[in-house]
């Protein structure tokens, strides 16, 4: 008899929050190409510290996806809304300041963000031994 502990895990819909959260850390990683637009392309204004910033926060969430662990999704969220913040209080001072960003990165990483700690804070049911019923 085919035993259905494998599908267990397939059919878990949780595991599409946990796609989500990988999904979100490669949006912020890609976005560090955009260091190399220039011109008319240049749609997101990364600078070498904002590079940073996007590359270790997206690979957390990356991590956080992989892992299933909701809490680092959580705190990697509140770690985009910081840097959001940073940002724009160096915006409204008057320039992309330390983090060399703009108005769209700061909206960026407010939305990675907001998407991150949604996604930690959906209740997830608590992990229960398998078991099987005697044949």
């Amino acid at each position: 008899m085919k035993s259905n502990r494998g599908s267990a895990r397939a059919l878990n819909p949780y595991r599409s929050l946990d796609r989500a959260a990988v999904a979100l850390g490669l949006v912020s990683v890609l976005s560090g190409a955009f260091i190399f637009v220039h011109g008319t392309f240049q749609v997101l204004q990364i600078g070498a510290i904002s590079l940073v910033v996007a590359l270790v926060l997206g690979l957390l969430a990356m991590a956080a996806g992989w892992l299933a662990e909701a809490t680092l999704m959580v705190a990697t969220g509140v770690g985009f809304l910081l840097a959001a913040g940073v940002q724009i209080v160096l915006l409204a001072g008057g320039s992309g300041g330390l983090l060399g960003g703009n108005a769209s990165t700061f909206s960026l990483w407010l939305g990675l963000g907001v998407g991150l700690i949604a996604v930690g804070l959906v209740p997830r049911p608590e992990a229960a031994p398998e078991t099987f019923a005697a044949d």
